[in-house]
């Protein structure tokens, strides 16, 4: 006999439920809209022949959002354009989020096929080459120490490899890698250290002094001196002096010229008295007194005028002595002593340039 017991109806309705869940099939999420621009964009960009463009939009749509359709896709981009490193790299990163069969299938073939064109770089660092602090770089970009000594797929292409380290000279070389199956190998050297440089000794150190300008001494005036406004003090006879001294010797002259006029013209007046002694006496030697008189008045008015013409240039001559101090005197300088007639007697005139 069987024990037949009751299933709840709610359990036959919560059991239905999870089988049509498990057995409905799986609903592909939407791409965001960000990501489906740029395969569209890559996708658009292939059937122009644009290679290196189209590997970038792909790239960058699935950096927006990882997929395994967008990664076949960059990988089928990258081989097209002979990068077959990262085609392969594109095809593993697909198989690991990759659900459809049909896209695995795909995935796998791909990366069975390009593992046997991938081409090798192997960066080998012996050991006595590994200093502290030695730094690789490939065209710019460091390069890991765990991937020192490996065999690492590169794309082919030209490398350059640079080694750096403290207190050692830089080093580097360039190398071509071929696009498919090749393997290349660069052992790195030993770092060399830097040469000493010879520092230059220090040049002495030489006080300079100013140089005292030499003693000046006297020279003799040169010949034009007097007739410069520059150079050496002129003598002491200037012009002024020496027409002082001629003027002196006219005053001089003129004192003794007068003189001896006076005394002629006293000599006649006492002829004359002597000949006629009372003026109000008639005489008989008269016309003899006055004649005498007459000569002896015009050697008296010359005797003036010379005494005259001797004080003019005796004063004249003290002017220009003190006036004529030695000093930067001007050209022409000159004195003439020249006789003059007038009507009352005879003279002399002093002419001149100062």
């Amino acid at each position: 006999m069987h024990d037949r017991r009751r299933v709840p109806t709610w359990a036959l309705i919560a059991a239905t439920s999870v089988a049509w869940v498990l057995a409905a099939p799986t609903v592909a999420r939407a791409q965001s809209a960000e990501a489906e621009a740029m395969f569209g964009e890559g996708d658009s960009l292939m059937k122009q022949g644009k290679l290196p463009e189209a590997c970038d939009a792909f790239e960058a749509s699935n950096k927006l959002e990882p997929r395994a359709g967008t990664l076949i896709r960059l990988g089928e981009c990258r081989e097209k354009n002979k990068q077959i490193a990262s085609a392969w790299s594109a095809y593993k990163d697909a198989l690991t989020r990759v659900k459809d069969p049909k896209k695995k299938a795909i995935a796998t073939a791909k990366v069975t096929e390009l593992e046997k064109r991938l081409s090798y770089l192997t960066i080998n660092v012996p050991d006595a080459s590994k200093l502290d602090g030695l730094a690789l770089a490939r065209n710019g970009t460091l390069v890991d120490p765990v991937l020192w000594n490996h065999a690492i797929p590169i794309n082919g292409g030209e490398y350059t490899i640079v080694g750096r380290a403290p207190k050692h000279a830089d080093w580097s070389t360039t190398i071509t890698v071929p696009a498919e199956a090749g393997k290349i190998t660069i052992d790195v050297p030993k770092l060399e250290a830097p040469k000493k440089q010879v520092t230059p000794p220090t040049p002495p150190i030489v006080e300079t002094r100013p140089v005292s300008p030499p003693p000046k001494h006297d020279l003799p005036a040169p010949k034009h001196a007097q007739d410069t406004d520059t150079g050496p003090s002129p003598p002491m006879w200037t012009g002024k002096r020496k027409a002082a001294v001629g003027l002196a010797g006219v005053a001089v002259v003129g004192v003794v010229v007068g003189a001896l006029l006076g005394s002629s013209a006293k000599g006649k007046q006492n002829d004359a008295y002597a000949l006629c002694p009372d003026p109000q006496t008639p005489c008989a030697d008269a016309a003899t007194s006055n004649d005498l008189i007459s000569s002896g008045q015009g050697l008296a008015l010359g005797a003036n005028v010379t005494f005259g013409v001797a004080g003019v240039a005796a004063i004249a001559a003290g002017v220009l002595w003190f006036t004529g101090a030695p000093e930067r005197d001007t050209r022409g300088h000159g004195v003439v002593v020249v006789p003059k007639a007038a009507p009352d007697g005879v003279g002399l005139a002093v002419a001149g340039r100062f």
